[in-house]
């Protein structure tokens, strides 16, 4: 049995969020987060409408909890511990990583095009 709790986790404190704020801002039961975060829900069991929730709320793709290597990738985590960082510091990294998914998206897009 696979769980992403940990990943989860790891991710919501790194946005400074605790599971009733991921599960506010996800429209999701509190009792579902928790049961992700705790990994008592494999992968398996999660919907995946539900992780495309969790994913907006913590601004990355599902392949973010599955994937080491996209992880390493990551904006917000591959700059942390480069002074001090703040609430504005992680949301101009979540924007400027936010920016970036959706240029890659629309030039994948537009490239099919030609």
């Amino acid at each position: 049995m696979q769980s992403i709790g940990r990943e989860v986790q790891v991710r919501m404190e790194s946005l400074g969020l605790d599971a009733e704020e991921l599960a506010d801002k996800s429209f999701l039961e509190l009792k579902d987060v928790q049961s992700i975060i705790n990994g008592e829900k494999n992968v398996n069991e999660i919907d995946e409408f539900e992780l495309s929730l969790i994913c907006s709320v913590l601004h990355c793709k599902p392949e973010y909890f599955f994937d080491p290597s996209i992880r390493e990738k990551d904006l917000l985590l591959s700059s942390m511990n480069r002074g001090n960082d703040d609430i504005k510091s992680k949301d101009a990294k979540i924007r400027i990583q936010d920016f970036i998914n959706d240029f890659t998206f629309v030039s994948e897009v537009l490239a099919e095009c030609d």
